[in-house]
């Protein structure tokens, strides 16, 4: 007698979908094309902070627009210093001027300009002469070479303190006291830099000139400056010759008086004097060039194409010949740079920020100094070049449609695949059906043919 073999079933999801396997691969290419967009997008995305950097600077501003500003005792200085004769004005009363010493000692430079400081020149001098006791407490700021210096050491009564007689630059005379020198020793034939306030006109007879008139400018602190630059149009080859490079063994080198010639040639620099577009670009070939051989780019007009804001910052300076109270300072760095020495470019501007914040990208245009030696984190001392920027401007790059295209691409297809999954889901579903139903129908079929074998035996 036959045995009758039964039929092997079909394999089939138990759920009527795809079976393990191939549903968790499916999860996983969905993940996974999810992911990439992801990726994608991040990459392209703007995540710079340079607003917060703007941010913080303005905080800072309002900060300092709340300053106490000191409390000159004018009305003091009117009744105790009197100038309307020469007798008058060849003696310094001594109660008015330990009194004007004290307010100045409440002095700082953050107080020169809310305080509406203004620089002491011939025209001022004269309209202190005409005008004296309207003008009392008047703030300035003098600059010129001392002629003589006396130190007035305390005593009971008598504040410790300096007098002395000084030309401005513009040929004016002038005369100046102030409590200290800082660490620094002064005399005749030093320039300086003195910020106080008019006290009173004072007169002098000296022997060189006889008899010498002048406003007296008190202040805290006198300290040594330079005689101005004045405007800078032109730049020789000569001017250049005592700039060092910085170097991995040497260090850094002292930073050369062509620094501040040439920060000024920038700033007075006639809109057409240079051809910059046939300026060299600092791409990566002459990048190569350049760390090579520095001295031959040294003062060249170069342009450097767009590139991104490392870092850029507002900073304010000393005392310096070319009379820049702030600089524009910052950090330049660019994908085409990532494959030569120096990878990044530190800059100095005397030209205001025009808008560009960090992590945004710019291009400029400037003239190579020198190789500039800073401290990397994490690389030790590196090497880059620093340059005078003439002109900086926003970049902004064509947009590439490669992204827009990869992305078009990548969601196409996960729409198809979505979709596709979909169908097949669907079909599965009534294929499970179908296979369901035949099996149900193979399952009776076999309890038929079973009972009619047991019928005929």
């Amino acid at each position: 007698m036959f045995q009758i073999q039964p039929n092997k079933r079909p394999s089939a999801p138990a759920s009527g979908m795809f079976t393990d396997g191939e549903r968790k691969r499916l999860f996983l290419y969905l993940f996974g094309l999810l992911g990439i967009c992801g990726g994608f997008a991040a990459t392209y995305m703007n995540l710079g902070k340079g607003s917060e950097r703007a941010q913080a600077e303005a905080e800072v501003e309002q900060l300092r627009s709340q300053i106490a500003l000191p409390a000159l005792r004018i009305e003091e200085y009117r009744a105790e210093a009197k100038d309307s004769t020469q007798a008058e004005r060849s003696l310094i009363e001594t109660q008015a001027l330990d009194i004007a010493l004290a307010d100045a000692r409440l002095y700082s430079p953050q107080h020169f300009e809310p305080m509406n400081g203004v620089e002491l020149d011939r025209a001022l001098c004269a309209e202190f002469a005409e005008r004296s006791s309207e003008l009392r407490g008047k703030v300035v700021r003098l600059r010129g070479l001392l002629d003589e210096l006396i130190e007035y050491e305390s005593a009971p009564g008598v504040v410790g303190h300096y007098r002395g007689r000084a030309t401005l630059e513009d040929g004016a005379p002038a005369f100046v006291s102030f409590v200290s020198s800082g660490e620094i020793e002064l005399g005749a034939g030093d320039f300086i830099m003195l910020e106080g306030f008019f006290l009173k006109n004072q007169a002098q007879n000296t022997p060189e000139s006889g008899w010498v008139e002048g406003p007296l400018i008190v202040g805290p602190r006198a300290q040594r400056s330079y005689p101005s630059l004045g405007r800078v149009t032109s730049l020789s080859p000569d001017d250049f010759l005592d700039v060092e490079d910085d170097s991995l063994t040497e260090g850094m080198r002292p930073t050369p008086a062509v620094y501040w010639k040439l920060l000024a040639y920038a700033r007075d620099l006639e809109p057409n004097s240079i051809d910059w577009s046939k300026a060299p670009l600092l791409d990566a070939a002459t990048m190569q060039q350049l760390a090579a051989d520095p001295a031959r780019f040294r003062g060249m007009p170069m342009r450097i194409p767009g590139c991104v804001v490392q870092d850029i910052w507002r900073q304010a300076k000393r005392e310096n010949p070319a009379r820049l109270t702030h600089l524009t300072e910052g950090w330049l760095g660019s994908f085409e740079w990532l494959s030569t020495l120096h990878r990044v470019v530190r800059f100095d501007s005397p030209m205001p920020n025009p808008g560009i914040v960090k992590s945004g990208q710019m291009t400029a245009q400037g003239f190579f100094l020198r190789v500039h030696a800073y401290e990397s984190a994490g690389r030790g001392t590196q090497l880059a070049p620093l340059f005078v920027l003439h002109s900086m401007a926003p970049f902004a790059p064509q947009k590439d449609r490669t992204l827009g295209l990869v992305l078009a691409v990548l969601g196409t297809t996960f729409v198809a695949v979505l979709v596709l999954f979909l169908v097949l889901m669907r079909r599965d579903e009534k294929k499970a059906a179908v296979l369901t139903r035949q099996l149900v129908e193979r399952r009776r079929q076999r309890r038929a043919k079973a009972k009619q074998g047991a019928g005929a035996q």
